[in-house]
């Protein structure tokens, strides 16, 4: 009798799992198609990043067709959106092909564990594609 009940349970739990019929799964994109579009005052956080791991800089790859000559620039800020600037890159127009840009430096103003912020500022879009940390592979340990 238990056998049979526990049966009965999984497969009114297996049937409410499902999707209603006409629904669709949410679909979600492999990481490198998704692209975040930027402009004057928009940003992207990344929570609680530890900035004392060996990091010498940051590495965005982006795409852009900016025609004014005052283009946009990247702000890399700490624990909020109008916090401490730690570094600044120009964006370059890429004539919409992906590109790499690197901000290296010492980043001893921002070690520990921080809310990392990249603020879009200036005239002109871009996309941002990916993100990553450069790593001095030779800090000691």
């Amino acid at each position: 009798m238990r056998l049979l009940a526990l049966a009965a349970t999984a497969a009114i739990l297996f049937f409410l799992s499902l999707p209603a019929r006409g629904q669709l799964l949410p679909r979600i994109p492999p990481p490198d198609t998704v692209k975040y579009q930027m402009k004057d005052g928009s940003f992207l956080a990344f929570r609680q990043v530890n900035l004392s791991m060996g990091e010498i800089g940051f590495e965005v790859t982006i795409s852009s067709n900016i025609k004014s000559k005052n283009g946009p620039r990247l702000e890399f800020r700490i624990d909020r959106p109008k916090g401490k600037k730690i570094g600044t890159l120009k964006i370059p127009d890429t004539a919409d092909t992906t590109f790499n840009i690197k901000l290296t430096g010492q980043l001893r103003h921002a070690f520990g564990i921080h809310d990392l912020f990249l603020v879009a500022k200036g005239e002109g879009e871009f996309e941002i594609s990916g993100f990553g940390f450069i790593h001095n592979y030779y800090a000691e340990r």
